[in-house]
């Protein structure tokens, strides 16, 4: 193996194992938190502590060009983790309302701070043939904390401050192989401006459409989906099931959508993943009286098939844009990802309200639908050519 290409391999690894640690801490604070305030503050208010999360993503990506300008894309990934620790300390013992809604928001700060630097580098640092493959194992690694973090808090509800506490730990040793990467991302990483940020998704809008997409519903599972399936009849026990399910899912279904991804074409996958999702969502909503365990199958194949929607995006824009458009690129994508967890929420739960449960499901097939058909049209240029990797540009 080629020294470049051994070093490309180990700091790839270096930023998957980072951010499985950081999953492992997230995915169990995530619920935990809903739970030690339910107690203390009304559900509005509750509901509103739980954006915050979101609102610092959003901040997250507003700080992040300045921030690498200043210390490095690499350095900036092991700030974002600090931010996160000491967010999560805080957490442990303090339970005083604004106090709490500033540290979440100081949590999504570090995460976009980790994320954007994170999934730059894979993309800078991947094999154009095997980008795929490589991003299905970072969609995997951060599902793996979202999966099993909500089992920890099932199985320990009444012993929130160790958990936080080992979180914050947890959270901390994230450091130990980001620092090992830290030298070959400060040097490969281009930070960008924020100017550079609106051209990126002007010059790609397909791609950024399908991730806009995915992270809607993907947010819409975590915070609606129990209530959701209510309206169809279901127990609030069996809809929290199913999150668990879509989320087994699409953690599950990373790697061969990443398989996919290089094998059958990063275009082709993309639209199979929304047309798969649109038979999902329309045989949920019009199959009629499903038991829980067809739905709970169908679930399970659209969460995969959903995320990939995201994996495949993360793949698209690493063989189009290079160098200081793909930081900037990688920004537009986390800039998506947190409006959408922002507005999906609220937007699921009108359209239920006034549509019902199968409307939803409905207007959500629509979606797919409009997506995959106006992608097959319009996703263009078709393929790239994986043996120009370094031009940063696509071609048929």
């Amino acid at each position: 193996m080629k020294a470049s290409t051994l070093q490309a391999t180990k700091v790839i690894a270096a930023l998957i194992v980072g951010v499985l640690i950081y999953g492992l801490a997230m995915g169990t604070t995530y619920p935990l938190l809903g739970v030690v305030l339910s107690g203390q503050v009304s559900d509005a208010l509750n509901g509103l502590n739980a954006a915050a999360t979101g609102l610092g993503l959003i901040v997250g990506v507003l700080v992040m060009p300045q921030v690498a300008r200043r210390a490095g894309a690499g350095t900036t990934a092991l700030i974002g983790v600090g931010v996160m620790a000491a967010a999560l300390l805080v957490l442990a013992f303090v339970r005083e309302f604004w106090l709490v809604f500033a540290a979440r928001m100081a949590l999504g700060i570090g995460a976009n701070l980790l994320f954007i630097v994170a999934e730059t580098a894979l993309n800078t640092f991947a094999d154009p043939a095997r980008r795929g493959r490589v991003m299905g194992l970072y969609s995997t690694a951060v599902a793996v904390g979202f999966v099993l973090g909500p089992a920890v808090v099932a199985a320990l509800p009444d012993r929130p401050l160790p958990i936080l506490v080992a979180c914050a730990a947890i959270t901390a040793f994230a450091a130990l192989p980001l620092l090992r990467a830290r030298g070959p991302v400060d040097t490969a990483v281009r930070p960008a401006s924020a100017r550079a940020v609106l051209p990126a998704i002007i010059g790609y809008p397909s791609a950024f459409v399908f991730v806009f997409i995915g992270s809607c519903m993907d947010a819409v599972a975590i915070s609606l989906l129990p209530v959701i399936s209510r309206g169809q009849g279901f127990s609030l026990q069996e809809g929290a099931l199913f999150v668990t399910v879509f989320h087994v899912g699409l953690l599950a279904g990373q790697p061969l959508i990443g398989v996919a991804l290089d094998r059958i074409g990063r275009r082709r996958t993309v639209l199979g993943c929304g047309a798969i999702s649109l038979v999902c969502t329309l045989v949920i909503a019009f199959g009629g009286p499903l038991g829980f365990w067809p739905v709970a199958a169908l679930m399970l194949v659209w969460g995969g098939a959903n995320y990939g929607l995201y994996t495949g995006g993360l793949a698209l824009i690493g063989d189009r844009f290079a160098g200081e458009a793909l930081t900037a690129a990688t920004i537009a994508f986390a800039a998506v990802y947190a409006i959408a967890s922002a507005i999906a929420p609220a937007l699921a739960g009108t359209a239920t309200a006034l549509l019902g449960a199968t409307g939803f499901y409905a207007l959500a097939a629509g979606v797919y639908l409009a997506a995959t058909f106006i992608g097959a049209i319009a996703f263009r240029p078709a393929e790239p050519t994986l043996a120009t990797p370094s031009s940063g540009t696509r071609c048929d």
